[in-house]
């Protein structure tokens, strides 16, 4: 029965990238209602038109009230309900339950409607009409803990998911900072043996207070490594990730492949990423427009001052190869540059040895 229920859904997922599924099914459903009927649950779930119209909306133009038309949607969906044992209805009630219990009972309201219902706002209004016709399939509103959901009634409990939750929440507190898939779940079982790992994840797939950056490391949602918010802290995360200094306009280019780029604007700015970089003291410029960490080591100021630092620390003449390793550990700069600088701003000991000028 399980995997009959699987090709079923795989089956319409092929058959969603060609055509419509649940428009035409549940049109057909509809001529069995009386023409305001259609007309006034075509227009609340948005399947004639291009957005959903309000109560309001739909009396004005009925020239009912508000009340009248919750009583018209509430009737027709009576009737639908009652088309449950007709083929369509069924292969339609059990592809929206066999994504549920792949998801461990509770998914995420955009979620369960990107996956059946991708080619549009028609075919999502559509499969609302169908999922208000089940009984067994419950809308919650989002709390403060967790998205707007749907659940399966029977075997889904909300308090198993907030101890599941909660200890997730702890684990990351503990760990004070972000966790790859792997590591995020052996920590939790170490704890819990009884949650399998689908379950665990599609249960934080849900939760406000975690999430997964695009990385695909596990944190808390005002974690800046999860949810990096301005230019800087998405600046910060790509060179991070990349573990290299990087140019700003690749630094730029980045934060919009990565998908971290504010959804107002169509691409991130070069000229304005490396504004932001050059004022602040976690990024360090280390080349022509190159920013590095300076967590890694690298160091601000002229090749001079890094220069003088190095043989400060040295307390000795130090040959020109020695200085040269120690600089491009911490700058990216040309061998003839450092070369210039150590001839013209230091004293020369011996044959190839440099010492700060006394």
């Amino acid at each position: 029965m399980a995997k009959s229920k699987k090709n079923l859904i795989e089956k319409k997922k092929a058959k969603d990238m060609e055509t419509l599924f649940f428009v035409p099914v549940l049109e057909q459903f509809l001529l069995r209602l009386p023409e305001r009927s259609r007309d006034i649950v075509a227009s609340r779930f948005g399947i004639s038109d291009e957005r959903p119209k309000t109560l309001e909306e739909i009396g004005h133009i009925h020239e009912v009230t508000r009340e009248r038309v919750r009583q018209i949607i509430m009737s027709a969906l009576g009737f639908l309900s009652q088309e449950h044992k007709h083929h369509s209805f069924i292969q339609i009630s059990t592809c929206i339950h066999s994504t549920l219990e792949e998801k461990s009972g509770i998914v995420r309201t955009e979620e369960l409607l990107s996956i059946l219902a991708p080619l549009g706002k028609q075919e999502r209004g559509a499969l609302l009409v169908f999922i208000e016709c089940l009984p067994t399939i419950k809308k919650e509103k989002a709390t403060e803990e967790y998205e707007k959901v749907y659940i399966l009634k029977e075997n889904f409990s909300f308090s198993r998911w907030k101890k599941v939750k909660d200890m997730a929440k702890l684990i990351l507190q503990e760990a004070n900072k972000p966790l790859v898939a792997d590591d995020f779940y052996s920590r939790f079982q170490k704890k819990d043996l009884t949650i399998n790992q689908q379950e665990f994840f599609n249960f934080l797939a849900v939760a406000k207070d975690i999430r997964q950056n695009v990385f695909g490391e596990w944190g808390l949602v005002d974690w800046s490594d999860i949810k990096p918010r301005g230019t800087r802290e998405k600046a910060y995360l790509v060179l991070k990730t990349t573990g290299t200094p990087l140019h700003f306009r690749k630094i730029a280019s980045l934060i919009d492949s990565y998908g971290l780029k504010s959804s107002k604007k169509s691409h991130s700015h070069p000229q304005t990423v490396h504004n932001e970089l050059i004022k602040d003291k976690r990024f360090v410029l280390v080349g022509r427009g190159t920013y590095a960490l300076s967590e890694w080591g690298y160091k601000k100021g002229t090749v001079k001052e890094v220069l003088e630092e190095i043989l400060k620390k040295a307390d000795k003449p130090l040959s020109r190869e020695e200085v040269l390793i120690q600089l491009l550990k911490i700058r990216q700069v040309k061998k003839s540059t450092v070369v210039i600088n150590l001839n013209t701003f230091f004293q020369r000991v011996g044959k190839n040895a440099y010492s700060i000028k006394k």
